[in-house]
């Protein structure tokens, strides 16, 4: 006893404490690896557990979107247009398209700029351009010169590009009641759109969106 008890209380070598803080390190190392292993795990399976949550506040994000969708038509007598790339052969951007502008009523104003509420304001011309479409139809100088389908209060806007900004119908993540750490492991949107050559619906329109986690791909349509 009294042997291994001077043995611990010696003095280290140099080689001795330069092993002893390898041998720190080594293990530290490894309960850093073992712990974010095992966060990373825990993380995926709260995501798992709350991307039903998030596909139930979809659907019913679609319904609304559906039904103003319908009301637009009963108001116009058509369908909101989408992005048409080309007429012959028919090639429709689904992805990119003026779904919002159209539901929420575009005021564009005497310099020509669109400012939709809680939005960055951009050039009507910019938007035009980069939705591929000749006008608007849903708009106008005032807001009493356009029809709202959509709540104002919060629009669903999903940025399709910064500096102008032009915006495309979202889903806002945060109406899911799901916990916040999961947030960032979503990747939703936009609704793509399509009302010209709608490939499911015929005479109607199709309306999709991709719900993405590392391990899912979910996508949900009318």
């Amino acid at each position: 006893m009294r042997g291994l008890k001077a043995y611990l209380s010696r003095r280290l070598t140099a080689r001795e404490a330069v092993g002893v803080i390898v041998l720190i390190a080594a293990l530290a190392a490894a309960a850093y690896h073992s712990y974010k292993f095992v966060a990373a795990r825990i993380l995926e399976a709260k995501v798992e557990a709350a991307l039903p949550t998030v596909c139930v506040a979809v659907r019913e994000q679609r319904t609304r979107i559906a039904g103003a969708i319908e009301a637009y038509r009963k108001e116009f007598g058509f369908y909101p247009p989408d992005n048409v790339v080309s007429r012959q052969p028919l090639v429709v951007n689904a992805y990119t398209n003026p779904l919002l502008y159209e539901l929420a009523g575009t005021v564009v104003d005497k310099n020509g700029i669109v400012e939709l509420p809680g939005l960055e304001a951009a050039p009507v011309d910019f938007i035009k351009q980069f939705l591929n479409t000749t006008g608007i139809v849903n708009s106008g100088s005032s807001t009493g010169a356009v029809r709202s389908f959509l709540s104002m209060e919060k629009l669903p806007a999903k940025q399709l590009h910064d500096d102008p900004d032009v915006f495309a119908v979202g889903f806002p993540l945060t109406s899911a009641n799901i916990p916040d750490e999961t947030y960032w492991e979503f990747e939703v949107g936009p609704w793509q759109y399509v009302s010209s050559a709608p490939l499911h619906n015929p005479g109607k329109f199709d309306l999709w969106i991709e719900v993405k986690t590392k391990k899912r791909n979910v996508v949900i349509g009318n």
